[in-house]
């Protein structure tokens, strides 16, 4: 697949072809939220026109603090779709470096879902910035917003591609750096992404801003696969179950934890084994060759019962760390490949100085506009939104 794919261009693929095959899911309470390609597809491109009826312009920058799962991914397609360039931050970053980062560049909007998320960014001028508190009611009426605009003006966002050729759209994060300040810089990988195909189903741990599941939210973009994404190693057991998944990507977090996940899995709400422990440890020494007695033997053979913990098809594992001994042997034994992900060094980014930012153009004029419920930016002696508004300048 061409890397001079834009996101617009995927996107509108996958709901072509995969129209009502799931995309993206995430845990909402004990059930599960989801939404198909087709779906995806439609609140992406009117949030991206949403964005530019706001005021945002392909080259500026969006910094998206919002919670894992999809409204995430929603957010940061619209961004890129938009032209913009999304820029996540970790919160163990220091606020006076988050001030001098975004100092540095041209921000234009800053989304979050709840003013808490706010005190990040307290050091930052941001004086030119929009702030767009979205939940889920102020999110439809910026879609909208954008369906609105896009009836105006047709063929916006394939100018906004035309004007972006070239022009990297991935996500960027904050690095943080112990000896010296801050970087801004585009996590870049290869591996086992590069094989994702679209009949895959991916289970994937982490949070957002973490370089591993940002470079697996856009393979997941380029193919077109089921992403099943939960931030929190606790809700791999019920993902697993519930998805049945061809993948497992875990982040550094649960990967650390998953011997301990799996030793105390369920499976149909109760133990996998009455000692697992010793299965695990069983199975370990049969995959080294080790000689083993007649109940090792016999416990080693009880990996089995594990099998149905992973969902019943999992065809590769991969860990953002490091794999011991124990999981090593279970992959071998249950007969999956163990992926490997290599990131790129992170190189510093100057984003002021990546691309150019290109005013869209106006609409053409309507004589009839009933749009009042709608979010908008200010004009004179008119209210804003209350979720929606423009910082003085």
């Amino acid at each position: 697949m061409p890397v001079q794919e834009s996101p617009l261009t995927r996107l509108t693929r996958h709901a072509r072809n995969r129209a009502l095959e799931v995309a993206v899911a995430e845990r909402d309470g004990r059930s599960w939220s989801t939404l198909t390609w087709n779906e995806l597809y439609r609140h992406v491109i009117d949030g991206a026109a949403g964005m530019i009826e706001a005021g945002v312009n392909p080259g500026q920058v969006v910094v998206i603090r919002v919670p894992t799962g999809i409204r995430q991914v929603e957010l940061e397609l619209a961004t890129r779709v938009a032209g913009a360039v999304p820029l996540l931050l970790p919160e163990h970053l220091d606020a006076a470096e988050v001030g001098r980062l975004l100092d540095e560049i041209e921000v234009r909007l800053v989304i979050v879902d709840d003013e808490s998320r706010l005190f990040l960014l307290r050091r930052a001028a941001l004086l030119e910035a929009q702030l767009f508190e979205c939940d889920d009611r102020s999110w439809e009426r910026l879609r909208a917003m954008g369906l609105e605009r896009r009836k105006r003006q047709p063929e916006l966002l394939s100018w906004v591609d035309s004007v972006r050729v070239g022009a990297p759209s991935s996500a960027v994060l904050g690095l943080p750096r112990e000896k010296s300040e801050a970087w801004l810089f585009r996590p870049e990988s290869s591996g086992t992404l590069a094989d994702l195909t679209a009949d895959d189903v991916v289970v994937l741990t982490g949070e957002a801003t973490d370089r591993f599941t940002t470079v697996v939210r856009d393979a997941h973009l380029t193919a077109g696969c089921t992403l099943a994404w939960v931030e929190h190693p606790e809700d791999l057991e019920g993902a697993l179950a519930h998805f049945s998944p061809t993948h497992v990507l875990l982040d550094h977090a649960a990967a650390r934890v998953l011997e301990d996940l799996v030793e105390a899995g369920t499976v149909a709400g109760a133990p996998w084994h009455p000692t697992p422990r010793e299965v695990l440890e069983a199975t370990s020494a049969r995959v080294a060759e080790a000689r083993l007695g007649s109940r090792a033997r016999r416990l080693a053979d009880d990996v089995s019962a594990l099998a149905p913990w992973w969902g019943g098809r999992v065809r590769v594992l991969a860990l953002d760390a490091r794999v011991n001994r124990t999981i090593s042997s279970l992959a071998t034994t249950l007969g999956f490949r163990l992926g490997r992900i290599a990131h790129h060094p992170a190189v510093r980014l100057h984003l002021a100085d990546e691309h150019a930012v290109v005013p869209v153009p106006a609409p053409a004029p309507v004589t009839v506009v009933d749009a009042t419920s709608l979010p908008r930016r200010g004009r004179a002696g008119q209210e804003l939104d209350s979720a929606f508004s423009l910082a003085p300048s």
